[in-house]
């Protein structure tokens, strides 16, 4: 009998339950939109520099996407500064002007945000001639479906900094 009036009591517990509906309440949610950007460990927004010795191999910038994406997200990105693309440094996908790297689709996670290294790999020239600074910037991003991304925090983490010293 104990039993009887346990299953009567979640019955009735469950019946009387509806659905939830926010905008019934007021309230007005929305996806928050998804944006790509160098990461920064501590998610500082101080912009990432990596100081190197142009004997040094290669340096890596994370890219990543905090709100997670269902699709392969291409971001772009330009270079500026006086290192030269072919004498001084290269990296994957690009030309002198910039280049491409993909994200790959990824739910969001706490632990572990979506994320790409872009490794920029630096050349010894044989050359005394001074050191050169790389500046790599974020310039678009955009999904599988054709969904434009945000680059940056806002106006932060859209900009690296590669300062390469000269061993020659």
């Amino acid at each position: 009998m104990k039993k009887l009036y346990i299953i009567l009591i979640i019955s009735l517990a469950f019946a009387s339950c509806e659905d939830f509906d926010f905008a019934d309440q007021g309230f007005d949610l929305e996806a928050l939109p998804g944006y790509v950007a160098f990461a920064n460990s501590g998610g500082t927004v101080v912009p990432p520099v990596s100081n190197v010795n142009e004997n040094a191999g290669s340096t890596s910038f994370r890219i990543e996407c905090p709100t997670g994406n269902l699709t392969a997200i291409t971001v772009t990105f330009s270079f500026a500064g006086s290192a030269v693309y072919g004498t001084d440094f290269t990296a994957p996908n690009s030309s002198a002007a910039g280049g491409t790297i993909v994200l790959p689709n990824s739910i969001y996670d706490v632990n572990d945000y979506n994320h790409v290294d872009l490794v920029v790999s630096l050349l010894t020239d044989g050359v005394t001639d001074g050191d050169k600074t790389l500046t790599i910037t974020l310039t678009g991003a955009v999904d599988g479906d054709g969904e434009q991304y945000s680059v940056g925090r806002g106006n932060y983490m859209k900009v690296a900094t590669v300062n390469i010293a000269d061993v020659d």
